[in-house]
């Protein structure tokens, strides 16, 4: 498995996304990247504390120190980041 494509809602800045996330990468390394995404492209504060990648399905939240293969995230997956 190579990358998955996701969407992403992102109620800070009132817009989904799409991301194409390596499946063997740590959630929180993809964290960052979606960060810096977001500060380059919209001016959003870049402090990383307590931000969450959850699965919309559920509710509930990816836990950081997994890649989304190990947690089973498959493509057409819907995230959300808080």
């Amino acid at each position: 498995m190579g990358k998955i494509p996701v969407t992403v809602n992102i109620p800070a800045i009132s817009q989904n996304h799409d991301f194409l996330i390596p499946a063997t990468m740590a959630v929180r390394d993809v964290v960052q990247l979606m960060v810096n995404i977001l500060v380059s492209e919209y001016g959003v504060s870049n402090v990383l504390s307590n931000i969450s990648l959850l699965d919309e399905s559920d509710g509930k939240a990816l836990r950081t120190d997994c890649s989304f293969q190990q947690l089973g995230v498959t493509a057409g997956a819907k995230l959300i980041l808080i």
